[in-house]
């Protein structure tokens, strides 16, 4: 069974983040090793009061273990850190690892123009250190923007753009750069992949629902990822994810209430289950 290290922060209330990974990794029989980056009482959207716990320390000491234990995962996804010391702790982590590692990152730091609160420019160039390492990003469009050192739009986000985009970034070291949050309509969202070795793109477009769905870019990195280590192509690993995606926000949709506390995912792990044990017996 393959084994991949999640560096995330993790919530006790909210289906963001590792929370929706463990499942997700377990129903596609991949082993996971955890690393909080942070953790919290909830996530951070839409709730007041929320519990937080910075994990650096605790994130040297388990790395330490591991060594020692010489625990070598097949794969590293990382997505939330909380400082530029986690990110370059994770480098320092990748350089360690076996030349066959695969290594995902999901760029986690900025939306709508503007980087998170309490985020500086070091986090950025941390960050684009990081991404030189992997063989596939995940980043939305503002973050695109920051890695690359390019001006977010004022006006409308248009298709050639997000592609110099996602050029830009393949020349920083991803084999294959994922773009998440591609506006198309009123009507559409999209995900642009681009695959450097072939000067590929191919585009994604889903239904786009009258909600902001915490979670759906966690979920989309989690699941594409598994479906990328269990030997799928990634334009299929990226059209199951969506499919998968597209019917847990129907679901998601019959229960508005519900939307803060995340992704109904529970509710379609058998279809994850079913490919998995299928495609893996082959």
């Amino acid at each position: 069974m393959k084994k991949i290290l999640l560096a995330n922060d993790l919530p006790g209330i909210g289906k963001v983040a590792l929370a929706p990974a463990i499942p997700i990794f377990a129903c596609c029989q991949i082993e996971t090793m955890l690393l909080p980056t942070v953790l919290l009482s909830s996530h951070t959207g839409g709730f007041k009061n929320i519990a937080i716990a910075e994990q650096t320390e605790f994130m040297k000491q388990s790395l330490k273990q591991w060594q020692e234990l010489k625990l070598k995962p097949d794969a590293v996804l990382t997505g939330y850190f909380r400082n530029a010391e986690q990110i370059e702790l994770m480098i320092d982590t990748i350089e360690k690892l076996p030349k066959s590692t695969q290594i995902f990152v999901d760029p986690i730091m900025a939306d709508n123009g503007n980087l998170y609160s309490g985020f500086t420019q070091e986090h950025v160039e941390a960050m684009r250190k990081l991404i030189q390492y992997a063989q596939v990003i995940y980043p939305n469009i503002t973050e695109a923007c920051l890695l690359t050192e390019t001006a977010y739009p004022s006006g409308k986000i248009t298709m050639d753009f997000t592609r110099e985009l996602a050029k830009k970034l393949a020349e920083l070291g991803p084999e294959h750069v994922i773009i998440t949050g591609c506006p198309d309509s009123e009507e559409l969202t999209g995900v642009q992949l681009y695959t450097k070795e072939t000067d590929s793109f191919f585009d994604f477009y889903k239904t786009k629902y009258p909600h902001h769905f915490y979670g759906t870019g966690d979920t989309l990195a989690a699941l594409t990822t598994a479906c990328i280590l269990q030997g799928l192509p990634i334009e299929d690993a990226l059209s199951f994810t969506l499919q998968f995606i597209d019917e847990v926000l129907q679901l998601g949709s019959q229960q508005p209430e519900q939307i803060p506390f995340g992704l109904p995912i529970e509710k379609k792990l058998g279809m994850l289950t079913t490919k998995f044990t299928i495609e893996v017996s082959l």
